[in-house]
């Protein structure tokens, strides 16, 4: 006899309470037929174990404690932020709903109202990412932008109990499920500033071998966001791995096909690669291969590490200095230590390394468009973010 009930663990934090009660709210107005509990558990994981790390609603460690509890059966389904996801997933546990994807914006909050162009030199701003500190710098160079531990509810007390910081970036789709648009000063679509890979998407976690959960859930599921999500997490797999690295990415599934757009740093030299839907993993670690292949875009990711030049080595005289920074650049570059001797050649032939990468990145089905980056639109044919409203 098949159960009709669908029990969901949840942390008692208010973001991750919140994302929760907004599925189980989707859910019953589609199947009302359906029970759905909500058993909320009290974080195993201290602050300060957790405030120096970046993420959005819930940690990692916090992440893997709600995946025990579904090995364990002490609930059906899990909803965790897709940016938050760790993946691979353990064995045993299995991706059960995506559900329609919310607008990949960041949001801009500030206790007068103001907008960023508005806020005064020197003013302090929280970001939640390298990414958004990135990108933000680059359009405000004026302002003060600190990168902020602890997740989102962490970071809304520092900015509306404690007043620490003058204004706050964090996903617009977290304002939606706080229920706090009404302090929301100003909201950048994805062609003026590079969501993170997996914003405003969550995700529903089960036990793999519980097909009735997924079946019960099947009306929940979009096909186009779990393709979105698959190819983000592929770009994430092979570009940033565990790292907080200043990169944006955002799919757009549609007819089919799927683009991926991505960036480094200030966002501003944009990449997109597209394909069918069933090569969605292919289309992410393609895009991040030929970020990775790009010289702007290591120059990007340099920068944002050090954003006062990178540090001299106290060891090492100043020229030896700038010949390691080199190496650390092109280190993964194959070369012949004897082709100095061949006519005064160059042995570093990147050239034919970037042609040979990009000759494999054509077999694979791969292919690069580039982004109208002299404008804040990208052109018609790359726009991948025309749906979202």
């Amino acid at each position: 006899m098949k159960s009709r009930v669908l029990s969901f663990a949840s942390l008692a934090s208010p973001l991750a309470r919140s994302q929760t009660q907004a599925i189980i709210d989707q859910i019953q107005e589609h199947l009302p037929r359906i029970t759905c509990q909500l058993n909320v558990l009290p974080t195993p994981v201290a602050d300060q174990d957790k405030d120096g790390e970046i993420f959005v609603a819930m940690s990692h460690a916090e992440v893997q404690y709600l995946e025990r509890v579904l090995l364990e059966e002490q609930a059906r389904l899990v909803v965790v932020e897709a940016a938050d996801m760790v993946v691979p997933l353990p064995e045993g546990l299995a991706i059960a709903c995506v559900p329609n994807r919310a607008a990949p914006f960041d949001a801009f909050l500030n206790r007068q109202g103001l907008i960023m162009d508005e806020m005064e030199g020197g003013g302090r701003v929280g970001v939640m990412s390298m990414r958004s500190r990135s990108q933000m710098s680059a359009l405000w160079p004026d302002l003060d932008f600190e990168i902020l531990g602890g997740g989102v509810d962490k970071a809304m007390e520092t900015h509306m109990r404690k007043s620490e910081i003058d204004g706050l970036i964090i996903p617009a789709a977290v304002t939606e499920n706080l229920g706090i648009q009404g302090i929301v000063a100003e909201i950048f679509a994805p062609e003026f500033v590079l969501p993170s890979p997996g914003q405003g998407i969550l995700v529903i976690l089960s036990r793999a071998g519980d097909s009735e959960a997924r079946e019960m859930l099947a009306d929940l599921h979009s096909v186009d966001t779990a393709v979105e999500l698959a190819t983000e997490q592929a770009f994430c797999s092979r570009m940033i791995s565990d790292q907080d690295l200043p990169v944006g990415a955002l799919a757009k599934a549609e007819n089919g096909e799927v683009a991926i757009v991505g960036a480094t740093g200030a966002g501003i030299n944009r990449v997109v690669v597209n394909g069918g839907v069933d090569e969605a993993e292919a289309v992410g670690s393609g895009l991040a291969q030929q970020i990775l292949c790009s010289g702007e875009s290591f120059a990007d990711l340099l920068e944002a590490e050090f954003p006062d030049g990178l540090p001299d080595d106290p060891d090492e005289p100043e020229a030896e200095a700038d010949v390691d920074e080199d190496a650390v650049i092109l280190g993964d570059f194959d070369y012949d230590e004897d082709a100095s001797d061949t006519g005064g050649q160059d042995p570093l032939d990147l050239d034919d390394d970037l042609e040979h990468l990009k000759s494999l990145e054509s077999m694979a089905g791969i292919e690069e468009k580039k982004a109208n980056t002299g404008n804040d639109e990208l052109d018609e044919d790359e726009d991948v973010d025309d749906s979202y409203d």
